[in-house]
C-alpha cells in the first residue's frame, strides 16, 4: 500500500468521523473474542497457572493432616472460594444464542440453558480450571463454589463439573447457590444478628447490599475454613463492594478505584478471569443503559481530530 493511498484511506475515515456519517453496526466483539480468540484462552490459562504457582509456593507453609491442608497453628482446614459462571463454567454458548436469535437474557431462558448443559455431552469449562482444581486437591485445599445460579439448579451444575473431571465428592456441602431474593437477604440478616450488627452498620450494608449478594455465603465458609484465595470474573466475587452515598464519582469510576485500592491482591490471593460479555460493570448497572458512550474516554483525541484538516490526497 503506497504512502499516498494510506493517507487517502485515513482521510476518508476522518472525514466520516467529522461529518457524522453512520458506520456499519459493529459485530458482537465480546462474544466473538471469547469463543474464537487465542488471547481469551491464554488469559484463562494464565490466571489458573499463576494461582497454581502461588499454591506451590505456599505448600511448604501448609501443614498436612488427614488429607487436608492447614495454616500453621490453625484448627481450620484451608479452602478457596470460586465463582462458577465465566470462572469455572463457560456460558458463552448462551450469549451466542442471544446474539444469533436476537433475544435478551431472561431467567426462564437461562434455566433452559442450565438444563441443557446438564444433559449435553460438550465440555463447558474455562481453560486451565480443571488442571488447577486437581492441583488444589493434591495439596489438600478444599474448593467451595459460590454461585448466583439459583437453588434448584444443583443437579445440572454438578453434572457439568463431574463431566469435566472436577472432583464432586461432598459437593452438596461445597456448592452454595443463591436463594430467592428475600431468602438470600434473610440469610445475611441472620448472620448479622448472630454478630450483633445492625443492617445499617457498614458491615451490615456490605452484607445485605454488597455487589453480587455473596458475602453471607463467603462468611459461612470462612467460619469453618481458612480461605486463602478467591476466583471470579466480577468485583463482587471478591468483596461485597457498595458505592457509598457520599461518593460523587460515577459508579464505574468508583469500581475502578476499588480495583486500584486492592491492587496488591490481584494475582496473589485474588485471581480474576476475563468476561467482556456481561456483569456488574455493564450498561444498565454501573454504566448508563442509554447513552453509555458518555463513559468512553478518548482523552481529547476527538478535539484534536476536529481541529485538523483531514488529508484527502488521491493515490
Amino acid at each position: 500500500m503506497t504512502h499516498s493511498f494510506k493517507r487517502f484511506m485515513i482521510g476518508l475515515s476522518l472525514f466520516g468521523l467529522m461529518t457524522g456519517s453512520v458506520m456499519a453496526e459493529r459485530p458482537p466483539l465480546a462474544e466473538l473474542w471469547l469463543q474464537t480468540s487465542a488471547e481469551y484462552r491464554a488469559l484463562s490459562y494464565q490466571a489458573y497457572q499463576a494461582a497454581g504457582d502461588q499454591f506451590e509456593r505456599w505448600d511448604d507453609l501448609l501443614v498436612q493432616r488427614d488429607g487436608k491442608a492447614y495454616l500453621p497453628g490453625s484448627a481450620k482446614p484451608v479452602a478457596i472460594i470460586l465463582d462458577l459462571d465465566e470462572t469455572v463454567i463457560d456460558n458463552s454458548g448462551f450469549q451466542a444464542f442471544t446474539i444469533k436469535s436476537n433475544t435478551e437474557y431472561h431467567p426462564d431462558l437461562w434455566t433452559l440453558w442450565v438444563e441443557f448443559q446438564g444433559v449435553n455431552t460438550s465440555q463447558f469449562v474455562m481453560p486451565g480450571a480443571v488442571e488447577f482444581l486437581a492441583k488444589a486437591k493434591a495439596l489438600g485445599v478444599t474448593p467451595f463454589f459460590i454461585s448466583n445460579r439459583t437453588v434448584g439448579q444443583e443437579a445440572a451444575t454438578i453434572k457439568v463439573l463431574e463431566r469435566a473431571g472436577i472432583d464432586v465428592q461432598n459437593i452438596d456441602k461445597r456448592l452454595l447457590l443463591r436463594l430467592e431474593n428475600d431468602k438470600e437477604t434473610e440469610r445475611g440478616a441472620s448472620l448479622l444478628r448472630a454478630q450483633k450488627l445492625g443492617a445499617d452498620s457498614p458491615d451490615g450494608v456490605r452484607m445485605l447490599k454488597g455487589e453480587g449478594k455473596k458475602e453471607a455465603r463467603r462468611q459461612m465458609v470462612r467460619k469453618e475454613y481458612d480461605v486463602i484465595a478467591y476466583f471470579g470474573d466480577v468485583l463482587g466475587d471478591f468483596e461485597p463492594y457498595v458505592q457509598m452515598a457520599d461518593d460523587s464519582r460515577q459508579a464505574f469510576q468508583a469500581r475502578k478505584a476499588q480495583a486500584d485500592h486492592h491492587h496488591a491482591y490481584w494475582g496473589r490471593i485474588w485471581f480474576i478471569l476475563p468476561n467482556p460479555m456481561y456483569g456488574s460493570w455493564a450498561p444498565g448497572e454501573t454504566l448508563p443503559k442509554e447513552g453509555y458512550n458518555s463513559a468512553l474516554e478518548d482523552y481529547g483525541f476527538g478535539v484534536y481530530v476536529r481541529g485538523r484538516r483531514a488529508p484527502v490526497t488521491a493515490p
